[in-house]
């Protein structure tokens, strides 16, 4: 909000604000001016017929039938053509058409001075005004992938055009960090993807030098683990990329109180060979809109990852909310508030101590570090927001909504 003192700053003003006070006060001198000239002119016409051969003397001083009124004898009034001064006329009558036609030309004059003069000024305006736009236009178009660092930073007067360099400015930053963020995906997704790569391509080395059906049979193992890895990481990259294109419309009321317990049924197998109790609270979901496909991966990777990362005789309850979508609490590891925040980003995963790393050796899980980045991605493409919460005594609460 501006102050007193800021609003009498001509530096605060808009444009619309400054070009109105400099065409008012140009346009106010230029009128005194029109009119005084205009006057002056007029005057000095007048005064000029009036003193002319013949024209001298008052009304009074002319009686008809003097020699100055008449016709062809040298006056100033006579005869002539259509419209012009008649041998009738008075004097009032010569200096009023005097005086029309003399402020007719010097008006015509003076307006079209003052228009000419008025164009030039808005001229020299308007370029002193926007000339900060070039500047925004020229650093903006220098700016390519590899500068994006750099920045408009314009300064002067706070007007629209300030506002436009500094939303610019604020555009470029999320450029970057969008930047920087995809950079680094591109570089952990190779990373993530080269690893099943070397495992496959040592077993098969390793493999071929033991031709027995005891080391063929290790081999098969380590192949079919690394592609299983493989294959989860690019079902996961994939459902990453559909997520974060939004929705396609296909949008849906979808029962939660159906979806959830479904697929938690699908992951029993999974919760007893890691000995920890899957508890639904059934009755506490409620319906939502959105895609049917998307909101089961996201379902399907909060009760998965809440499984995966607890402990042995652990628990993982699941519930709806009033204001929530879905909340997943899980046992588990200790987890910090600074290591929960992290856990959307792709590729983090928390091992069994409750530390996070960003990537994975050949010997983890076949976790790909993507289940919590997905549910974010699918969450934001609902218009949702994911919290992750750290449990006093271990483990996480994630609360979709």
């Amino acid at each position: 909000m501006l102050t007193g003192r800021s609003r009498l700053d001509p530096r605060r003003w808009s444009i619309g604000l400054r070009t109105a006070v400099v065409f008012g006060v140009a346009f106010a001198l230029l009128c005194s001016l029109v009119v005084l000239g205009v006057a002056v002119a007029t005057s000095q016409g007048v005064a000029l017929t009036l003193e002319a051969p013949g024209g001298s003397g008052s009304a009074a001083e002319r009686t008809p039938g003097s020699t100055s009124d008449v016709p062809g004898q040298g006056g100033a009034i006579a005869p002539g053509p259509a419209g012009a001064v008649g041998s009738d006329d008075s004097v009032p009558t010569v200096v009023a058409r005097v005086l029309a036609r003399q402020q007719l030309i010097w008006s015509s004059v003076g307006v079209a001075a003052a228009a000419v003069a008025a164009g030039g000024v808005g001229w020299v305006v308007s370029r002193r005004m926007l000339r900060p736009l070039d500047d925004i236009v020229e650093t903006t178009q220098a700016i390519t992938a590899r500068t994006l660092h750099e920045r408009i930073a314009l300064d002067g007067p706070r007007d629209e055009l300030a506002r436009v360099a500094d939303t610019i400015d604020d555009l470029l930053d999320r450029l970057e960090r969008s930047f920087e963020a995809q950079r680094r995906f591109v570089a952990d997704a190779s990373h993530e993807l080269r690893t099943p790569l070397a495992v496959q391509r040592a077993a098969i080395q390793i493999g071929l030098d033991d031709p027995t059906p005891a080391g063929l049979a290790e081999t098969r193992e380590q192949l079919l683990e690394a592609n299983r890895r493989t294959e989860a990481l690019i079902d996961g990259l994939l459902t990453l990329a559909t997520a974060d294109r939004g929705l396609a419309g296909d949008e849906r009321v979808v029962e939660l109180g159906e979806l959830v317990p479904e697929i938690a049924t699908g992951l029993i197998d999974e919760a007893r060979a890691s000995s920890v109790d899957v508890v639904i609270l059934r009755g506490t979901f409620r319906r939502v809109s959105g895609d049917p496909v998307l909101i089961a991966h996201l379902v399907r990777n909060l009760v998965s990852n809440a499984v995966e990362y607890n402990e042995p005789g652990g628990h993982v309850r699941v519930l709806g909310t009033g204001e929530a979508v879905v909340v997943v609490e899980n046992t588990g590891p200790v987890v910090t508030a600074e290591q929960a925040v992290t856990l959307t980003r792709p590729f983090t995963r928390v091992d069994r101590h409750g530390g996070t790393r960003g990537r994975g050796g050949a010997g983890e899980v076949a976790h790909s570090g993507l289940g919590l980045a997905i549910v974010d991605s699918i969450a934001r493409a609902h218009g949702w927001r994911v919290m992750i919460e750290p449990r006093p005594g271990g483990g996480l609460r994630v609360t979709v909504g």
